[in-house]
């Protein structure tokens, strides 16, 4: 029974992605060279832009695990209460 049941699991989603695919080459025919080379353009910048905000999230994280403020400057010419 498991092992019917993995067999149309993996022949519906063969299917599904067998439709999918051929959407996109109609829809890559119909946006013509210049169009998919803009589309690839735009998926790139939008892929590195969220490789960015994911390294800087990482980098926050990391330093309050560390115990470093995060993203608060300090200003070493300005005195606080009790120090001097």
């Amino acid at each position: 029974m498991r092992r019917l049941f993995w067999f149309s699991l993996g022949a519906g989603a063969g299917y599904y992605a067998a439709r999918r695919g051929e959407r996109f080459v109609a829809e890559a025919r119909e946006r013509g060279l210049v169009g998919n080379v803009t589309y690839a353009a735009g998926t790139a910048s939008r892929l590195a832009q969220n490789a960015t905000q994911v390294a800087a999230g990482l980098a926050d994280r990391s330093r309050s695990d560390a115990g470093e403020p995060v993203s608060t400057p300090v200003d070493p010419t300005t005195t606080t209460e009790g120090r001097s």
